[in-house]
């Protein structure tokens, strides 16, 4: 049950997005004053804002199953689908199972290492197929409920089925004589790896940008899409389907490849899986809790870039918003805003409320909410938060506790910040360094303690053997 202070921060939260929320334009490119669909391959011009302006176009995004989940640095390229959706266009979401096999070099020094097998590539397409899917009724259902109008439903594409009845010799006799080497090797990206590299470029690799452009082909024929939305890393592999697909229309159809933005942490990181630090868009990978408090410690040099990229929030509101955050910093509007809003996206209502729960439980000192988070939430504040196991005795003490916790250095300092009221067990002050742990009170029933040294740093304590209480 969520308590009243909870409902009213979820209440006033849904009573101010209602207003702002339902901006939409049909000029899609109008967003570039976000930082969206900017590093295009052609320049957005008169006649291009007409063509999307003018006539439903359909736009295409690119998935490969290399990992289970999508990841944060994904969300992106999916917000841009959702506002060509907006804008009144048909999404596609194009899952690469079969490029996923070749590797796309697109971004990387060396060649990808993986090792999946074909139980692996299905059960990770079905995953991330769940996952876009369940993003696009989430925008639909929290994000545009107050419109009158319609969204085109999203499409969701295989490109296995592209290669189903074609082996190697009918596509190379067939399609290789519409692409030329020169402009192939003259990607930045093959370019790059072909003169810094020390393994140079697999031919694997190579040829990624051959099947991309095969998909965008096939995608142009079923279903008449002109666009492709991707990162700015992967403007050569759409230069090169543009190309492709010009040569096998004669230069009769015209193709535009739209990209976003690559997202960078503060260190200039950028926000995907490969550097090991994934925020995955699985909940059972990457909690609630973690993406909410992931973008509600966003430094403040990133978060209005942020705000502009990862919500539908219209300028002039980022704008107020960081006046606010630049008034009183201490309060932090602008991450709260954004990390509202990414994980009411990625997650729905109840993973929201589930976070702001685990939020207030340990950082606003609720101990009704601490006493009753469930396994799942407590495994999620294990990211943000100290956390070791320990079985239950009834002889421990205070002491023992924060040492085996390494709260403390040694036991000097231990006890003299304890003595001094420095220490905190679930929220309330124990300044006795001796006192036997009692069940119910500094071991709550769902079998975890926390400790508080200081103002900041937080500490939690599993408890195992539980056949044990603790008087």
């Amino acid at each position: 049950m969520i308590n009243i202070l909870l409902k009213r921060s979820l209440v006033r939260y849904y009573s101010i997005s209602k207003r702002y929320l339902s901006t939409n334009t049909s000029d899609v490119f109008k967003l570039q004053e976000h930082g969206f669909f900017c590093d295009n391959l052609a320049e957005v011009d008169a006649n291009l804002r007409k063509l999307v302006t003018s006539k439903q176009q359909t736009i295409y995004c690119g998935f490969d199953p290399t990992a289970k989940s999508l990841h944060i640095g994904n969300l992106v390229g999916l917000i841009g689908l959702l506002h060509w959706q907006r804008a009144g266009h048909q999404p596609i979401a194009l899952l690469g199972s079969a490029t996923v096999l070749i590797g796309d070099p697109s971004g990387r020094s060396q060649e990808r290492k993986q090792h999946l097998t074909n139980d692996d590539i299905v059960s990770n397409t079905e995953n991330i197929e769940r996952l876009i899917q369940l993003i696009f009724q989430n925008h639909e259902k929290y994000f545009w409920k107050e419109q009158q109008k319609k969204l085109s439903p999203l499409t969701v594409v295989n490109n296995l089925s592209f290669y189903d009845n074609m082996n190697t010799i009918t596509f190379v006799s067939t399609y290789g004589p519409h692409f030329r080497m020169n402009p192939l090797l003259s990607r930045k990206v093959i370019k790059t790896r072909l003169e810094t590299s020390h393994d140079g470029l697999g031919y694997n690799e190579f040829s990624y940008q051959l099947y991309q452009a095969y998909d965008w082909y096939c995608l142009l024929k079923k279903y008449n899409c002109r666009f492709q939305l991707g990162g700015v890393d992967q403007i050569g592999n759409m230069r090169t389907g543009h190309d492709f697909i010009s040569r096998m229309t004669n230069f009769e159809e015209d193709t535009y490849g739209v990209t976003v933005p690559l997202i960078t942490n503060e260190s200039g990181e950028k926000l995907g899986k490969s550097l090991g630090n994934a925020l995955w868009l699985d909940e059972n990978l990457s909690t609630p809790y973690e993406c909410y408090q992931h973008f509600r410690n966003t430094p403040d040099s990133k978060v209005e870039e942020y705000l502009k990229i990862f919500t539908f929030l219209p300028l002039n509101e980022i704008q107020q918003l960081m006046e606010t955050h630049r008034n009183k910093p201490h309060e932090y509007a602008a991450q709260i805003k954004l990390a509202k809003q990414i994980t009411l996206l990625v997650h729905g209502e109840q993973g929201l409320e589930s976070a702001i729960r685990s939020t207030q439980a340990m950082f606003a000192q609720n101990i009704d909410l601490l006493h009753n988070l469930t396994e799942k939430e407590i495994n999620g504040l294990s990211y943000g938060v100290p956390t070791i196991q320990m079985e239950l005795n009834p002889e421990l003490t205070l002491l023992d506790v924060c040492m085996s916790a390494q709260c403390f250095s040694n036991k000097s300092v231990a006890l003299k910040v304890i003595n001094d009221g420095g220490v905190y067990v679930n929220h309330k002050k124990v300044s006795n360094p001796q006192a036997i742990l009692v069940f119910g009170v500094h071991i709550l029933p769902n079998m975890i303690t926390v400790l508080r040294v200081g103002k900041k740093n937080f500490y939690m304590i599993r408890w195992t053997n539980t056949d044990i209480t603790l008087r």
